[in-house]
């Protein structure tokens, strides 16, 4: 005899994806996401100043406080020992968006990365009915645009992965596109 496994108790509540935010039902049906908001999955996030660690006034961090990652809060932050001037404002091909986060210096912290599609995925806000698609108080200067990932794109070596902040979106393109980039590291 076969049975069908009862999948009904299942939790996805150790994956830390950022819930949807529905909360009215347009039907009777049991299941639907407004059934499951789980706090787990609400964005959290807490700006500090970098001067906490040893870096100057005007360097701020984010942290998500639900994965413990922390992000450079504002790409268009001066930052006097950065190319540029700036940490990672403008666009860049991917090798070049690598080296840029691996060789910051921001906030006292040296330490910094490209992302992985699933760290930069965390940070996309599913409730926002405006682009950007990222909540702009935690993340400002965000571009309505494709930003990279570290991922490499599995089916084609010379595409990585990049998300998409205008529509939800992440594909793979070619490693000699530009795009912006926001740099990240493990929590405090």
């Amino acid at each position: 005899m076969v049975r069908a496994a009862n999948i009904s108790t299942h939790s996805f509540a150790g994956c830390a994806f950022p819930d949807t935010g529905q909360s009215v039902s347009y039907t009777t049906t049991f299941g639907e996401d407004h059934d499951y908001a789980y706090s787990g999955s609400t964005m959290s996030f807490t700006i500090y100043n970098g001067v906490a660690w040893g870096g100057t006034a005007t360097s701020s961090v984010t942290v998500d406080n639900r994965t413990g990652l922390m992000w450079v809060t504002n790409p268009d932050d001066a930052c006097a020992g950065c190319a540029g001037g700036y940490v990672s404002s403008g666009t860049y091909i991917w090798e070049n968006a690598l080296k840029k986060c691996e060789n910051l210096a921001y906030a006292g912290f040296f330490d910094w990365r490209l992302p992985n599609v699933r760290e930069l995925m965390s940070i996309m806000d599913y409730t926002a009915c405006d682009s950007p698609r990222i909540n702009t108080t935690y993340f400002p200067n965000t571009d309505n645009n494709y930003y990279w990932t570290s991922t490499t794109y599995a089916p084609d070596t010379a595409y990585a992965w990049f998300v998409d902040f205008n529509a939800y979106d992440n594909n793979g393109d070619d490693k000699l596109t530009d795009y912006y980039i926001r740099c990240v590291r493990a929590g405090p």
